[in-house]
Protein backbone atom coordinates (compact mmCIF):
# COMPACT_ATOMS: atom_id res chain seq x y z
CA UNK A 1 0.00 0.00 0.00
CA UNK A 2 1.28 3.26 -0.88
CA UNK A 3 1.58 6.49 1.09
CA UNK A 4 0.37 5.75 5.22
CA UNK A 5 -2.95 4.54 4.24
CA UNK A 6 -2.04 1.65 6.07
CA UNK A 7 -2.63 3.19 9.37
CA UNK A 8 -6.27 2.89 9.51
CA UNK A 9 -5.45 -0.91 8.82
CA UNK A 10 -3.19 -1.72 11.78
CA UNK A 11 -3.89 -3.01 14.24
CA UNK A 12 -3.53 -0.10 16.91
CA UNK A 13 -5.45 2.37 14.74
CA UNK A 14 -7.46 4.91 16.82
CA UNK A 15 -5.91 3.33 20.31
CA UNK A 16 -3.88 6.33 21.99
CA UNK A 17 -2.37 4.27 24.28
CA UNK A 18 0.35 3.49 22.10
CA UNK A 19 1.48 7.30 22.22
CA UNK A 20 0.67 8.09 25.79
CA UNK A 21 3.10 10.22 28.49
CA UNK A 22 2.54 7.19 31.06
CA UNK A 23 2.84 4.36 28.20
CA UNK A 24 6.50 5.89 27.77
CA UNK A 25 7.02 5.86 31.31
CA UNK A 26 6.05 2.01 32.00
CA UNK A 27 8.57 -0.48 32.66
CA UNK A 28 9.04 -2.96 29.97
CA UNK A 29 6.96 -5.59 31.97
CA UNK A 30 4.20 -3.74 32.86
CA UNK A 31 0.79 -5.43 31.69
CA UNK A 32 -0.01 -2.02 29.45
CA UNK A 33 2.89 -2.41 27.68
CA UNK A 34 2.31 -6.17 27.56
CA UNK A 35 -0.70 -5.97 26.21
CA UNK A 36 0.25 -3.40 23.76
CA UNK A 37 3.23 -5.21 22.49
CA UNK A 38 0.91 -8.32 21.80
CA UNK A 39 -1.37 -6.13 19.57
CA UNK A 40 1.77 -5.43 17.54
CA UNK A 41 2.83 -9.46 17.22
CA UNK A 42 1.76 -10.41 13.70
CA UNK A 43 0.87 -7.11 12.15
CA UNK A 44 1.98 -6.60 9.06
CA UNK A 45 2.72 -3.21 8.97
CA UNK A 46 5.41 -3.34 11.56
CA UNK A 47 8.24 -1.60 9.05
CA UNK A 48 6.01 0.96 7.89
CA UNK A 49 4.97 2.56 11.18
CA UNK A 50 9.17 3.19 12.32
CA UNK A 51 9.58 4.34 8.90
CA UNK A 52 6.71 6.82 9.29
CA UNK A 53 7.39 7.71 12.63
CA UNK A 54 11.39 7.45 12.68
CA UNK A 55 11.54 6.30 16.35
CA UNK A 56 15.36 6.88 16.88
CA UNK A 57 15.66 10.39 14.85
CA UNK A 58 12.30 11.78 15.87
CA UNK A 59 13.08 10.42 20.30
CA UNK A 60 10.14 8.83 20.30
CA UNK A 61 8.54 7.49 23.29
CA UNK A 62 5.95 5.10 23.15
CA UNK A 63 5.32 1.57 21.10
CA UNK A 64 6.17 1.86 17.84
CA UNK A 65 7.07 -1.22 14.82
CA UNK A 66 6.42 -3.52 17.83
CA UNK A 67 8.92 -1.82 20.43
CA UNK A 68 8.76 0.05 23.27
CA UNK A 69 10.39 3.28 22.76
CA UNK A 70 12.42 6.11 25.38
CA UNK A 71 13.94 8.63 23.89
CA UNK A 72 14.49 6.73 20.47
CA UNK A 73 16.14 3.79 22.20
CA UNK A 74 14.19 0.36 22.31
CA UNK A 75 13.53 -1.01 25.68
CA UNK A 76 11.35 -3.92 24.43
CA UNK A 77 10.13 -5.54 21.27
CA UNK A 78 6.73 -8.19 20.62
CA UNK A 79 7.84 -11.57 19.91
CA UNK A 80 7.57 -11.48 16.46
CA UNK A 81 9.85 -8.60 15.63
CA UNK A 82 12.77 -8.55 13.59
CA UNK A 83 15.81 -6.10 12.81
CA UNK A 84 15.25 -5.88 9.67
CA UNK A 85 12.21 -3.62 10.28
CA UNK A 86 13.78 -1.02 12.35
CA UNK A 87 15.55 0.29 9.03
CA UNK A 88 14.77 4.25 9.18
CA UNK A 89 14.86 5.30 5.16
CA UNK A 90 16.88 8.26 6.09
CA UNK A 91 14.06 10.75 5.61
CA UNK A 92 13.98 13.79 8.27
CA UNK A 93 10.73 13.91 10.56
CA UNK A 94 7.62 15.74 9.09
CA UNK A 95 7.12 19.07 11.13
CA UNK A 96 3.65 18.44 11.39
CA UNK A 97 1.14 21.70 11.38
CA UNK A 98 3.72 23.69 8.83
CA UNK A 99 3.78 24.24 5.57
CA UNK A 100 7.41 22.39 5.29
CA UNK A 101 5.42 19.52 6.64
CA UNK A 102 2.99 19.62 3.89
CA UNK A 103 5.50 19.91 1.27
CA UNK A 104 7.10 17.06 3.43
CA UNK A 105 4.05 14.86 2.57
CA UNK A 106 4.11 15.95 -1.17
CA UNK A 107 7.48 14.84 -1.90
CA UNK A 108 6.83 11.25 -0.16
CA UNK A 109 3.87 11.16 -2.52
CA UNK A 110 1.40 10.22 0.75
CA UNK A 111 -1.50 12.31 1.27
CA UNK A 112 -1.14 15.20 4.39
CA UNK A 113 -2.20 14.90 7.87
CA UNK A 114 -4.94 17.07 8.35
CA UNK A 115 -2.26 19.53 10.82
CA UNK A 116 -0.46 19.88 7.16
CA UNK A 117 -2.77 20.21 4.62
CA UNK A 118 -4.57 23.49 7.22
CA UNK A 119 -1.00 24.54 7.24
CA UNK A 120 -0.43 24.27 3.76
CA UNK A 121 -4.08 26.33 2.86
CA UNK A 122 -3.58 29.49 5.05
CA UNK A 123 -0.16 29.89 3.71
CA UNK A 124 -1.42 29.89 0.28
CA UNK A 125 -3.97 31.90 1.46
CA UNK A 126 -1.36 34.08 2.74
CA UNK A 127 0.57 34.43 -0.28
CA UNK A 128 -2.48 35.06 -2.24
CA UNK A 129 -3.12 37.95 0.10
CA UNK A 130 0.18 39.71 -0.35
CA UNK A 131 0.11 38.85 -3.80
CA UNK A 132 -3.76 40.94 -4.02
CA UNK A 133 -2.11 43.72 -2.01
CA UNK A 134 1.35 44.18 -4.76
CA UNK A 135 -0.81 44.28 -7.52
CA UNK A 136 -2.75 47.34 -6.29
Amino acid sequence: MSGNGWVVEAPCAGDFRFTSEETAAEAPTEPLVLSLLAACHGCPFRAQCVDLVMPSASLFDGVCGGRLWRNGQVLATCEDARPTELHERGRRPITHGTEAGARAHNRRRERACSLCREAGRLAQQARRARKRASDT
